[in-house]
């Protein structure tokens, strides 16, 4: 199995993002609350060892690759996704051809 890393680097990195899913106020999305809280709660200190806090840091790395992808998903959509029918004159320009002149100035 591979490891985890550090969990305050993924909490980092699923902050950052809830961020990016949610704009500007993330902070006040439930979401980022209940996050925060989960980590709060499974922390380790000195008084306590938490028996589920590979648990919760397994759950939020598939969580963060589950928003990395959905983030990822969208932009390549974005870039990709057909928007239409195009003209013939616009498709020759995208392969790189140029179509003939009709006589008549016609095309």
């Amino acid at each position: 199995m591979a490891t985890l890393g550090a969990p305050l680097r993924t909490l980092r990195a699923l902050l950052r993002e809830l961020r990016h899913a949610a704009g500007r106020c993330y902070r006040d999305s439930p979401a980022y609350r209940h996050v925060l809280a989960a980590f709060r709660a499974h922390r380790v200190t000195s008084e306590k060892l938490c028996r589920a806090q590979q648990e919760l840091h397994f759950q939020a790395v598939t969580y963060l690759c589950l928003l990395r992808s959905v983030r990822e998903h969208e932009a390549l959509h974005r870039e990709y996704h057909g928007r239409g029918e195009r003209s013939p004159q616009e498709v020759a320009g995208l392969v790189g051809f140029r179509l003939p002149q009709q006589p008549g100035g016609k095309g």
